[in-house]
Parts: structure tokens; C-alpha cells; sequence
């Protein structure tokens, strides 16, 4: 199905939300922040989710069903943290008083 014939403000936030997740990994692999082989596994993960909505989308009328939409967007948020916890620029949980702070991720 040609991304155009998508409608509807679901398929638009998460083709935008792949989009931003492509770029940050675009712009961290840039940066040096990240090696091509993490850039590459979070890209193929990214990748995934947009052809899986794609497919939902497909076929449902060009429309993604409220369920399976939060699953996509917590699969890519979930992209989205492991690049930022590869990165470095991950939240960390904890207050430090058992002897560290842990990466959120």
C-alpha cells in the first residue's frame, strides 16, 4: 500500500513518530554516538514497526485499530529508549543509595 493511501490521525502520528525514531538514530550513528551494527539493529527494529503498520493499515481501510496502535507506538518507544540508553542520554531509575544509578530500559 503506498503510505498515501493511509489516513487517519493514528497512521499519521506513528509514520511521524518512525520518522523522528529514523532520525535519531540517523543523527546519533552521525555523531559517533552509536556503532553502524547498533545503528543497523535499531534501524531493522524501526523499520519492522513501520511495515507493520503499514500492513495493519492495509488492511483495515487505511486505518490502525486503537490496540494495536499502542503496541506499535510501545514498540517503538521502546526503540526509541534503547537508542537513547545506547547513546548515553538514557533516564536513569534509582537514587543512587544502593551504590548506582540503572538505566531506564
Amino acid at each position: 500500500t503506498d503510505p498515501t493511501d493511509m489516513t487517519g490521525p493514528r497512521v499519521e502520528a506513528l509514520i511521524e513518530q518512525v520518522q523522528g525514531v529514523h532520525k535519531g538514530i540517523v543523527d546519533a550513528r552521525q555523531a559517533n554516538s552509536i556503532t553502524p551494527v547498533v545503528a543497523e539493529r535499531l534501524e531493522m527494529r524501526t523499520a519492522r514497526i513501520g511495515q507493520a503498520a503499514e500492513k495493519i493499515a492495509a488492511s483495515d481501510h487505511g486505518r490502525i485499530p486503537a490496540a494495536q496502535y499502542h503496541d506499535l507506538l510501545r514498540r517503538l518507544d521502546n526503540v526509541d529508549q534503547r537508542l537513547r540508553v545506547d547513546t548515553g542520554s538514557g533516564f536513569l531509575m534509582g537514587d543512587g543509595s544502593d551504590g548506582g544509578n540503572y538505566p531506564n530500559g
